[in-house]
């Protein structure tokens, strides 16, 4: 009796998932036929503008904010005073290493960083750590 049970609720799955891919079919190739409207009422996909394509999906990185007025904005207060304090000590290539490492600056760009470190007011004391 139990292998008679199995075998119907066997012939009932399969019935289940033919009825299902069935419909998923129909489901398609009616989607299928309006999309294939709309690319007429469009043109063609060449229609498309390029702009429309430039991003499309995928990771987009966001531009980097540029802080007006002060080259170091976006260190971090750790990594600013850090900096600052090699320079005091006369250490410039190595807080132009740290500020490169730190702010994923360019070589050009973090000896900027590190000359408007040296040239601001008071850098607070000098540390060695």
């Amino acid at each position: 009796m139990s292998l008679l049970f199995m075998l119907l609720a066997l012939v009932g799955c399969l019935l289940v998932l033919g009825g299902g891919s069935y419909a998923l079919r129909r489901v398609i190739a009616y989607l299928g036929s309006r999309s294939d409207a709309v690319w007429e009422d469009s043109g063609s996909p060449a229609a498309v503008a390029d702009a429309d394509r430039e991003q499309v999906g995928g990771y987009v990185p966001a531009p980097r904010a540029e802080v007006e007025g002060s080259e170091h904005g976006e260190l971090a207060p750790s990594v600013r005073t850090r900096a600052a304090n090699l320079v005091a000590l006369g250490r410039t290539e190595e807080a132009v290493r740290l500020v490169r490492e730190r702010a994923g600056a360019d070589e050009e760009r973090a000896r900027r960083i590190v000359g408007a470190l040296g040239r601001s007011a008071d850098p607070g004391p000098a540390l060695e750590s």
